[in-house]
């Protein structure tokens, strides 16, 4: 035991094994005597350590003993090692015999095991740890008090969120670590919980119990879902209130989060109306530059938009709190897709978004505008959905990028040009050769790969190839016609993007089975 638990000892085993009116003999654990009691309580459970918070004497008429050995060894151990005060069996009752391997792990970890007489009922050994411990229980009460007290207090005097935690750690005598279900910090400046509590205790299951080995683990709610876990740990230096003292602090955790999330929302609608005139250009550079810098955008930084399609269930406040949690400043609008404005340094945050499929545009200064930023990510996006990928980022290099015009008449007139044919093929008998020949370029020209990528036979694309050249009258196997189909590809992903972006950026990608069609395609 350190010196805070012998501080806070009170009744201990000892104690109640030297009471001859409760009928208490010892079995093994003898070292283990001076082993403080706080509670009793009855469980049959071959595990109970999960469910208590510790220093209680668990009692039992033996239906949780295991009878083979090993597991009475493992038994014992998982109960010292959770820091239970002892165990109590009833005397002929319906615990199996007591093996040589139980009493040597008692011995040896110093956990006292006893056997209750028959003739003294449970009530007895709980009223009497009760009453022994009411003083204690006094001091817990008033701690609890004590952490809304503090709340109060700490609100009146315009504490911030980390003081206050600090205030109430030296309170409840715990480490107090807010968190994400990965570890993550939840609230800037607050310390992430130590690594080995993420390792071994996180994620957390449904309807896990909340202890761990030297403190808790407990759901901190809002709105009816979990924004977060509270882990609490043990402090040598202190005497931990318990587990009820930690779902107080939990409560004032949530307090705090649904005040950000209030603000977060305030900072949302602001945002989305700035964003819908830089996509309108409806606003001036000196309105936007001002626009940006209330939102804590730096305006004379490098900015990237993206255009973001989230998976079912993943709505863009799902999106807002992840990026408010990195500290991304950020300007967010669902308009058909959703639309994110951030700066370009902080774009691998894009990168993160956990169910969601991210095109990004390149990099470009708030004087250019939004719109060929806009077209840029709609291609991107599209591009990841084509790919299957989460992220794509709309190219850098010449030859995607420059050698395109610009405007939207030109590149419609190069895409029906080279490939007006082949999209009518398509459009009639609802094949794939437009994918097909893109999927192959971006392989590489590999067959064997890109068949792969488009889930067909390696003969099925090579059929699918020369209606392409039948088609088009180019010739796959010149560089000037690849050149000529590839720049017509890239104009017609944009022009998909400038003209029916959500259309494109949502298209799945599709799966076909090897069964001949009526075009003689797998």
């Amino acid at each position: 035991m350190t010196q805070a638990r012998d501080r806070r000892a009170g009744l201990t085993v000892g104690d109640l094994v030297a009471m001859p009116h409760l009928g208490l003999s010892l079995v093994a654990g003898a070292s283990g005597l001076g082993r403080p009691v706080r509670w009793a309580h009855v469980c049959e459970l071959e595990d109970p350590a999960p469910w208590l918070e510790g220093w209680e004497l668990v009692m039992t008429t033996g239906m949780g003993v295991p009878a083979e050995p090993e597991r009475q060894r493992a038994y014992i151990e998982r109960m010292a090692a959770a820091q239970i005060a002892g165990l109590a069996i009833s005397q002929d009752l319906l615990a199996p015999p007591i093996t040589d391997l139980l009493r040597e792990a008692a011995d040896r970890t110093g956990f006292p095991v006893l056997e209750v007489s028959i003739e003294v009922p449970f009530v007895a050994l709980s009223r009497t740890i009760a009453a022994a411990n009411a003083d204690g229980a006094q001091r817990r009460l008033v701690t609890h008090l004590g952490i809304f007290d503090t709340l109060r207090a700490a609100t009146a005097q315009g504490v911030g969120f980390a003081e206050l935690l600090r205030r109430m750690e030296d309170l409840a005598g715990y480490r107090l670590h807010p968190c994400s279900s990965t570890g993550h910090p939840l609230i800037a400046g607050i310390d992430p919980p130590p690594d080995g509590i993420v390792e071994r205790h996180l994620p957390r299951r449904p309807g896990q119990p909340p202890g761990i080995p030297g403190g808790y683990i407990v759901t901190i709610p809002l709105a009816g879902r979990a924004a977060g876990l509270l882990i609490a740990l043990e402090r040598d230096d202190a005497d931990p209130a318990g587990l009820t003292a930690v779902q107080h602090i939990a409560t004032v955790v949530a307090l705090e989060l649904a005040n950000r999330e209030r603000e977060r929302e305030v900072v949302r609608r602001e945002g989305a109306e700035t964003l819908a005139e830089l996509l309108a250009g409806s606003l001036d550079a000196g309105a936007a530059r001002k626009r940006l810098a209330l939102a804590g955008i730096d305006p004379d930084q490098p900015l990237v938009l993206a255009a973001v399609l989230p998976d079912e269930g993943v709505d863009d406040s799902a999106v807002h709190r992840a990026l408010a949690d990195r500290g991304v400043a950020h300007l967010l609008l669902w308009q058909r897709e959703l639309y994110v404005l951030v700066p370009s340094a902080l774009d691998a945050a894009l990168a993160d978004l956990d169910g969601c499929s991210v095109g990004i545009s390149r990099a470009f200064g708030i004087d250019e505008g939004l719109g060929g930023a806009r077209r840029e990510a709609l291609w991107a996006l599209g591009r990841a959905r084509d790919r299957a990928e989460r992220l794509a980022r709309f190219p850098d290099r010449a030859q995607e990028t420059t050698w395109l015009p610009t405007d939207a008449a030109s590149l419609e007139t190069l895409a029906r040009r080279t490939l007006g044919p082949v999209l009518e093929a398509d459009r009639l008998r609802g094949s794939e050769l437009v994918r097909s020949l893109r999927v192959w370029l971006e392989h590489d020209r590999r067959t064997e790969a890109a068949a792969a990528r488009l889930m067909i036979h390696k003969h099925t694309l090579a059929y699918r190839l020369k209606r392409v050249e039948r088609l088009t009258g180019r010739d796959l196997a010149r560089t000037a016609d690849l050149a000529e189909l590839w720049l017509a590809l890239q104009a017609l992903d944009v022009v998909g993007a400038q003209t029916e972006p959500s259309a494109r950026a949502r298209r799945p990608a599709q799966r076909r089975t090897t069964r001949p069609s009526s075009d003689g395609e797998g």
